[in-house]
């Protein structure tokens, strides 16, 4: 849900600490009540902040696809993990239906329970859905630095760590948003695209641009620290769900860089294909839920 889900979470509001929760038969966490409601008015739907409030989450217009990214992903183990993992086996409806989420837990939940173990629980019982991880060989692109040398700097000023619990309110006209640490922006217009990241390593880096590429991104520069990435390029077939957005229809494709040599350009770093491990989501059984 970034750029998918994360980034679904980086529009939210103070939350506080939990007290308890309902356990579910196998032992998870489970809200107190819940609604998921097929939204079939979703066509224009645009996106925007996700509201939470004490032990509380409203989702509109999502689907189960970015659902389990969040639940078995972005918040699997009750903390913030901004990696994205390939869903196999998964019906189509999963990424067309669009559907409308409300859900109270007992007491003032914190984001990453609500959004992992609780979000879990509630698919399962509503989805009726079985879902097991895999490990398989397959092509990726390993992130090296390239001939010459690395070319980036680091940060000149500090970024703000993410707390999901307690983020700030909107910012005061005319100032910026803070920088958050390992997040990830990318703009989309008919020139290019324009990506920004702050304060992520190498390895955080990685994790954010294959959620842009055709294959996962592994880090094997070796290097640690933080770093700015502000980075302009032009979307090809390589940077799935990129290409031809923010363009007019019949426009010509932008020019510019691919990410690969702008990346080695600016950076001294290259993508080189190349052969590993990569986990997998398999879909095993799911159902589409009744009406609440």
């Amino acid at each position: 849900m970034t750029h998918r889900i994360v980034l679904i979470a980086i529009g939210i509001l103070t939350l506080q600490t939990t007290p308890g929760h309902a356990q579910s038969p196998t032992g998870q966490p489970q809200f107190e009540v819940a609604s998921i409601k097929l939204n079939p008015d979703c066509a224009n739907f645009r996106g925007g902040r996700v509201p939470f409030s004490p032990g509380r989450i409203t989702m509109e217009c999502t689907t189960l696809q970015n659902l389990i990214q969040a639940a078995y992903v972005g918040f699997a183990n009750g903390t913030l993990n901004q990696e994205e993992i390939q869903i196999t086996g998964a019906p189509g409806w999963m990424q067309s239906d669009r559907y409308d989420l409300a859900a109270k837990a007992e007491g003032a939940a914190r984001v990453e329970q609500m959004m992992g173990p609780m979000l879990r629980a509630l698919l399962e019982d509503r989805f009726k859905l079985k879902i097991h991880r895999e490990t398989n060989e397959t092509p990726i692109y390993s992130l090296m630095v390239a001939k010459g040398g690395l070319k980036i700097e680091r940060p000149k000023e500090a970024c703000a760590p993410i707390d999901l619990n307690h983020l700030p309110g909107p910012p005061e006209p005319g100032k910026p948003r803070p920088n958050y640490c390992g997040n990830m922006s990318i703009r989309m217009t008919p020139q290019g695209a324009t990506m920004e990241t702050h304060g992520a390593t190498m390895t955080e880096f990685a994790q954010r641009i294959s959620g842009m590429l055709d294959r996962k991104v592994i880090d094997k520069t070796g290097i640690a620290g933080q770093f700015d990435f502000h980075l302009e390029f032009a979307p090809d077939e390589t940077t799935r769900g990129y290409s031809g957005r923010g363009a007019a229809p019949d426009a010509a494709g932008p020019e510019g860089p691919s990410i690969f040599t702008a990346l080695q350009e600016k950076f001294g770093l290259k993508l080189s294909p190349d052969k590993g491990p990569v986990d997998f989501l398999v879909i095993d059984h799911v159902e589409k839920p009744s009406e609440n």
